[in-house]
């Protein structure tokens, strides 16, 4: 279980229900990725033939970015139309990507496997339980130099626009249905990928706007450490 209090920014909140997402599938099944996106990827283009790993994948709207990076992409999302509705993209588009249901908590993948791993608008959408897991999986999937790009919302900006906040462990109960959104600080954002084992290459913060005013949000940078070292140590010792 995560520690809540050590980082001012750092919060659960929930609200709605699942069935929220398969109207959001539905509502983004033919848009493209952000130029945002695709400039995040086009920064780090395969090495040679190898997968890359799209968790959250959602419609599939980075699939077409990833591709033309030179990979081959394996996308993840836990819900089912959204799945669906990425299959369909790849598909018509003849893109070499293959969405699968499931969890970022426990990722269907074999270690070392993908040098590259995208999370954007999904780890934060995880449990107090499952984002560690989470974090571990990555690190896990991920080859000795791999490269992870995730995305975290700020918690000194977007907690205040969501509530009520959750206590450790109600995401958790069985039956719990509502979406649940994680605002975090730069402490515990480094705090957490440190202790999955991941080498923090870079964090900004970065500014956009929305209908609810100047918004921020965390643009992560992480590798899996080559060989062994303090970070691997500390993973295993935490």
């Amino acid at each position: 279980m995560m520690d809540l209090g050590r980082d001012a920014g750092a919060l659960w909140t929930c609200e709605g229900d699942e069935t929220s997402w398969t109207g959001w599938a539905e509502a983004r099944a033919d848009m493209p990725a952000s130029q945002f996106v695709r400039e995040l990827i086009q920064a780090h283009p395969a090495p040679g033939p190898g997968w890359a790993l799209d968790l959250g994948c959602g419609t599939g709207r980075a699939f077409s970015p990833l591709a033309e990076a030179g990979y081959r992409v394996a996308g993840l999302d836990p819900t089912a139309r959204a799945v669906e509705l990425g299959r369909e993209r790849a598909r018509a588009q003849g893109l070499p990507a293959w969405p699968v249901r499931a969890s970022a908590a426990a990722l269907p993948f074999r270690d070392g496997c993908a040098p590259f791993v995208l999370a954007m608008a999904s780890l934060y959408h995880l449990t107090p339980r499952e984002l560690p897991a989470a974090l571990a999986e990555i690190r896990r999937v991920l080859p000795p130099g791999g490269v992870a790009v995730l995305h975290f919302l700020d918690g000194q900006d977007w907690r205040r626009t969501l509530a009520p906040e959750l206590r450790p462990g109600d995401a958790s109960e069985p039956g719990y249905r509502a979406i649940v959104t994680c605002f975090c600080g730069r402490q515990a954002l480094e705090e957490w990928l440190q202790a999955a084992g991941l080498e923090v290459l870079s964090l900004d913060l970065r500014t956009s706007a929305s209908p609810a005013g100047e918004m921020r949000d965390w643009i992560a940078t992480c590798a899996r450490p080559r060989g062994g070292g303090w970070l691997t140590e500390q993973r295993w010792n935490h």
